[in-house]
Formats: structure tokens, C-alpha cells, sequence
């Protein structure tokens, strides 16, 4: 079977190189993982969230808090994403 390719930005990449990250209100990334983690591939944005909201209860509250599911490039990922794993993002806090 032939890799599933994406376009990100203009460029063409294997969905399998690609991340799915999870980020808040703010756009601070929470969460991070391959499309090709499990058995099944992880190609769309709703399939990424029940990576973490397995309930239509629980994607509903990550709906309302503002949380995405963005597919990233292996670049965007380091440039983007690792920061806010490493805290050094610069994002602010959320406050409820």
C-alpha cells in the first residue's frame, strides 16, 4: 500500500512523517502523535481528538474550551510544538 501523502502549506509530506498536536485556548500545544501510532492511521482531525476525547461528552467540553487538532510537518512540529513541551513557548497561561 502506497504512503498517504498531505499537503501542509504547499509542501507534500507522508502523512506517517507528520505530527497531529493538540492545543488549547491560547494555542499552546498539549498533546502530540504520530498519525501511524496505533493500527489504525490517523488522518483526519476528529480521529486525532478521540485520541485523547473518546466520548462525544468529552469532545463537546474540548469544542467549548477551544481546543484543535492541527496536523504540523516534522518542522512545524520542532518550531511550533516542542517549545511549548519544553515550556518555553511563551504562551499565556489559561485562567478559569
Amino acid at each position: 500500500m502506497p504512503d498517504l501523502m498531505v499537503q501542509i502549506d504547499g509542501e507534500t509530506f507522508p502523512l506517517v512523517d507528520c505530527f497531529w498536536v493538540r492545543t488549547n485556548a491560547v494555542g499552546c500545544a498539549v498533546g502530540s502523535v504520530r498519525p501511524d501510532l496505533y493500527a489504525d492511521l490517523i488522518a483526519t482531525p476528529q480521529q486525532a481528538q478521540r485520541e485523547w476525547s473518546s466520548t462525544k461528552r468529552q469532545q463537546t467540553k474540548d469544542d467549548k474550551r477551544g481546543m484543535q487538532h492541527l496536523l504540523l510537518s516534522p518542522k512545524q512540529w520542532a518550531e511550533q510544538a516542542k517549545p511549548c513541551f519544553l515550556g518555553r513557548c511563551g504562551h499565556p497561561p489559561i485562567v478559569r
